[in-house]
């Protein structure tokens, strides 16, 4: 099997930008962090290893709370850095990086993690 083969999802990268600004009421500047709007860099062959997710609920009131942490696996030299938002494009699941690692210039790998809520009925 190929590794292209293996890269069977999409993905967009979001690169977080630091910005100083006041958050209002008077307050002053301080540090502030965002994503934009467009990705940094769109549509990149990618693999989400749903059979290492690692995945915790936390019974809280009045949201119970999902956090996941899964395997992303980028063809190398992908701009992939510590914190920046990752965006499956097959159900729109987002995603914060944790440190990438090269593995031998084959490939990156990067654990992203995601949290959710489960609302109330």
């Amino acid at each position: 099997m190929a590794f292209e083969q293996f890269l069977n999802d999409l993905c967009n990268i979001y690169h977080v930008q630091k910005d100083t600004g006041s958050p209002g009421y008077g307050l002053n500047k301080q540090p502030t962090f965002s994503y934009p709007a467009e990705p940094d860099v769109p549509g990149v062959a990618c693999h989400f290893g749903v059979k290492s997710e690692s995945t915790s609920i936390n019974q809280t009131a009045p949201v119970n709370v999902k956090e996941s942490r899964i395997k992303l696996t980028l063809p190398t030299g992908t701009d992939v850095r510590l914190n920046d938002k990752i965006i499956d494009k097959k159900n729109g699941y987002e995603y914060i990086a944790e440190i990438p690692h090269d593995v031998h210039g084959h490939h990156i790998f990067v654990y992203v993690t995601a949290k959710g809520q489960q609302r109330y009925l």
